[in-house]
């Protein structure tokens, strides 16, 4: 009967959750900069410098996240270490 135990997972850390979402937004921006190129109705056009503007606000936060988690993390490292 082990089939029926199932395992825990543990969720994702922080760290790794963002950074898959800095990966993911870093896509979308290129995605959106590679689509701008090709198009020439304006209303694609305003739909790829929205995308571009939203991927980019989007990594820029995520960045911020990154920066402040890995902060945190070390400054607790440092006061386990004291």
């Amino acid at each position: 009967m082990n089939f029926l135990k199932t395992k825990k997972r543990n969720p994702p850390k922080k760290e790794d959750f963002l950074k898959k979402a800095l990966l993911e937004a870093q896509k979308n921006f290129e995605d959106a900069y590679n689509g701008l190129q090709d198009v020439n109705d304006p209303d694609l056009i305003d739909s790829y410098i929205y995308a571009i503007n939203a991927a980019t606000l989007r990594y820029k936060v995520l960045l911020h996240e990154v920066k402040t988690a890995s902060n945190d993390n070390s400054s607790t490292s440092h006061r386990k270490e004291a």
